[in-house]
């Protein structure tokens, strides 16, 4: 669409920029619930295949990413796979391999490489996005599932909720170069825009640990009372880390330099995904009972919309 704009007897044509989507995965319905985020509408459902969960948009907003899982087989099967979406004409081109039951992933900032948790297998997969094909496979900790990368895709960080720790991979050398532990059950990661701390959440551990990602060691622990963390985002100026609840029902807001928490919001039901715009302003959570998704005003820290998903409301992903 454009808009056309005189003066003088010129004219000339100006596009009318779209407002960012958000990306819903829901895990049992199979689809992904696309909304528009300037007026938080859904706009359309797309089919993608068996149990979607991770979902990201790959930096350049050209693709979407998601992660398809067959849960129901203890071994490998055709439906594991990481389905690529055209965002623009909103269906599906591709399909790459990511190992076996992929959960959670994360792409490197310039787009070629995508680092996946194999949940049943305890390996981390590192796939080649030119060539859609596995590069490595790594040892990682028991039933791998949360993957993070740092803003320079130096790091990345993969928690695994049975060992109770977070594997380190170097991508450079695409190895796992350290480990350490956090609170039981660990489900995702986040780090701050500038690298230097990441946050991990423990669902049954109730808390959050900050992490000195020089160092790669747990520096701080912060409790969350009456909560079951899973998802964690961090606002694009640093100052804030929005903590998905889970069965809490709620996000947990945390100050990031004080490092304690400032708010309780309530959302739907077990919400789980969890992810912020880019202008910081809104908050989304993917609310997997409910079958819906909240949005935060940030400002106001109160629920301004609840969007209707699909069933078992996953993951959450907004584009650039």
């Amino acid at each position: 669409m454009t808009r056309v704009l005189g003066l003088l007897g010129f004219f000339w044509t100006l596009p009318i920029l779209a407002a960012p989507f958000a990306y819903v995965s829901n895990e049992r319905a199979g689809t992904v619930t696309v909304i528009d985020t300037a007026t938080d509408k859904p706009v359309a459902t797309l089919r993608v295949g068996t149990g979607p969960r991770g979902i990201h948009v790959s930096p350049d907003g050209k693709r979407v990413y998601v992660a398809l899982s067959d849960t129901a087989r203890n071994s490998q099967s055709a439906a594991d796979a990481i389905a690529v979406l055209d965002p623009a004409g909103r269906r599906v081109i591709a399909r790459y391999s990511a190992g076996s039951d992929p959960e959670q992933f994360a792409v490197s900032r310039d787009g070629s490489r995508l680092y996946a948790s194999n949940e049943d297998a305890g390996t981390a997969s590192v796939s080649d996005l030119k060539t859609g094909k596995v590069i490595a496979i790594l040892i990682v900790g028991i039933e791998p599932e949360g993957v993070a990368i740092s803003p320079d895709s130096r790091w990345v960080y993969v928690t695994a909720e049975t060992s109770n720790t977070v594997s380190v991979i170097d991508t450079r050398k695409n190895e796992v170069v350290a480990s350490f532990l956090v609170d039981p059950r660990p489900r995702a990661a986040a780090f701050s825009p500038d690298g230097k701390r990441a946050w991990v959440t423990a669902e049954i551990g109730g808390s959050v640990s900050i992490v000195d990602v020089a160092r790669h060691q747990v520096v701080r622990r912060i409790p969350l009372p009456r909560s079951k963390p899973v998802g964690v985002v961090v606002s694009p100026d640093g100052k804030w880390v929005y903590v998905a609840n889970g069965h809490g029902n709620s996000v947990a807001v945390i100050d990031a330099a004080a490092g304690k928490v400032v708010a309780t919001i309530p959302v739907g039901k077990r919400p789980w995904g969890i992810a912020v715009s880019k202008d910081g302003k809104k908050v989304y959570t993917a609310n997997g009972v409910s079958n819906n998704v909240s949005v935060i005003d940030t400002r106001t820290r109160k629920v301004i919309a609840t969007i209707p998903a699909g069933a078992g409301a996953w993951g959450v992903a907004i584009s650039p």
